[in-house]
């Protein structure tokens, strides 16, 4: 009777755990942007929900990302604590730009504010017990209140870093409106029509969801 007690915990816990991983934040979000039909960024009508797949351009500006200081429209980068049996997110940090993405077919205009944002962390560091935190690293914890030592010794503190650059390819599921475009080319299909473009914002209905994984851009 113990062993089909314990037989009958254990699938529970293993069932609470499978269903707390397929319906967490990243996990939804790659699932909502698979699931989606994709649109060429071109022919995606207004207010119409659908995935476009682009390049990301600049519009006004860029960032430098904190860690590894590359040229991004949007970064996010966290801090987790390894020092315990389990990793502790010590601090996160998120910014972006609006940026534009293209295809074959046209451009979008992407307003990452209130998006939601799953990315490939990409760039990673380590500091801890014999190895200090190095300048980058020290600003950014001052930055959010927190320091490298421990009661003792220094926190095995893991670094990572996952950004949007220029040129990378970037899945968006979310709808919009058209607009002009300032810098597009009227399109020999609309004889001279003036050229638009899609921008993409999100709403109470339609959150936008970003990201660059494979998986969610058929790259």
């Amino acid at each position: 009777m113990t062993e089909i007690l314990w037989i009958g915990i254990g699938s529970f816990l293993g069932l609470y755990a499978y269903v707390t991983w397929r319906y967490s934040g990243p996990e939804k979000i790659k699932r909502a942007l698979r699931n989606a039909a994709r649109w060429p960024i071109g022919e995606l009508p207004e207010n119409t929900h659908g995935r476009v797949v682009g390049r990301a351009r600049a519009v006004d500006q860029t960032l430098l990302s904190p860690l590894s200081g590359r040229s991004c429209v949007y970064y996010e980068l966290q801090v987790l604590d390894t020092d315990g049996k389990a990793k502790v997110t010590l601090l996160r940090e998120a910014k972006g730009v609006p940026f534009l993405i293209e295809d074959d077919t046209g451009r979008a205009l992407i307003d990452p504010r209130d998006a939601e944002i799953t990315l490939d962390f990409d760039h990673e560091t380590k500091s801890g017990h014999g190895d200090n935190a190095t300048r980058v690293e020290e600003a950014l914890l001052a930055r959010h209140g927190q320091r490298t030592k421990g009661w003792l010794f220094n926190k095995v503190l893991v670094y990572r870093e996952s950004v949007i650059e220029v040129g990378e390819l970037v899945a968006v599921l979310g709808s919009g409106v058209r607009e002009a475009d300032p810098d597009g080319e009227p399109g020999a299909l609309y004889r001279g029509a003036p050229p638009t473009r899609l921008r993409l914002t999100s709403s109470t209905r339609f959150p936008l969801v970003i990201s660059d994984l494979r998986t969610t851009t058929g790259d």
